[in-house]
């Protein structure tokens, strides 16, 4: 069975050229992080960020970073890989999340940046597991939350495009990326790591995902993989089909049908 919206053309220009945005970027941070020229933006960000402490997002933010944990990210990398698709979803996004883990803790090993002043921290320096922090740059949960959570909403939106169900994909990866994003927030909030190496962490995170994606597309399995789409809104309805979409909703009242794309008729059916 062929997949809808397959395309086989290869790594587009887009991501070359987003990979290299992200290279740029992640080299610059790490020159400036290594010749001590953060320091003045890193303090001054900082103390902002610190001025919005209060105890209810202290509460928030305290169980944000926990899904960032090396131990929280491992459990959930097993679970992923126990569900059904494990060979289209979870195994590929357990090895990216390996993968991306020993790279930013052997970056981590290498800069052995120190980190902010413990007296600032609203947390411990170890995770449930007892997983010590280690060093500053890059942040490892900015890093790993974004290459876990980019990775499977990527992969799942890719499945609910293939089924027609372009909405639900786009709805998902909003939810995925803001929630990555609120992770590596958290470190800042929480005093335990400065900006400059949440911005390395989750350029890095960029990087890698464009590599461990476009390798993906190239040598994982076909049978195995969750489709090659090329742009959600490929798979979106226009002109006459959308409205008759929307007016078929409004007459069910029913707001979840918008998220189901409907089905193309065959051309001998009329």
């Amino acid at each position: 069975m062929v997949e809808k919206y397959v395309k086989d053309s290869g790594p587009s220009p887009v991501k070359w050229i987003f990979f290299a945005v992200f290279a740029a970027l992640f080299f610059t941070d790490l020159w400036l992080v290594v010749t001590g020229q953060t320091r003045v933006v890193d303090d001054y960000f900082s103390s902002l960020i610190i001025g919005l402490r209060g105890d209810m997002l202290t509460l928030f933010f305290r169980a944000v970073t926990f899904c960032g944990d090396q131990a929280t990210l491992t459990a959930l990398c097993i679970l992923v890989i126990a569900l059904p698709g494990r060979l289209k979803i979870g195994l590929p996004v357990a090895l990216m999340t390996g993968v991306g883990t020993a790279v930013q803790s052997l970056i981590k090993s290498l800069v052995d940046r120190p980190r902010p002043d413990p007296e600032l921290w609203l947390i411990g320096d170890k995770d449930w597991l007892g997983f010590s922090f280690g060093s500053s740059f890059p942040s490892g949960h900015a890093n790993t939350s974004m290459i876990f959570w980019t990775a499977l909403m990527l992969l799942v939106g890719r499945v609910l495009i293939s089924k027609d169900r372009p909405y639900a994909a786009i709805l998902l990866r909003v939810i995925f990326f803001i929630f990555a994003l609120l992770v590596g927030f958290s470190r800042l909030y929480l005093g335990v790591h400065f900006p400059s190496d949440v911005f390395g962490g989750w350029m890095l995170a960029g990087m890698l995902l464009l590599v461990f994606i476009m390798l993906y597309d190239a040598f994982w399995p076909a049978k195995w993989r969750a489709g090659r789409v090329g742009r959600v809104w490929d798979a979106m309805p226009r002109g006459a089909e959308k409205k008759r979409r929307w007016r078929k909703a409004a007459k069910k009242r029913s707001p979840s049908a918008l998220l189901k794309f409907p089905k193309k008729r065959a051309p001998w059916k009329f």
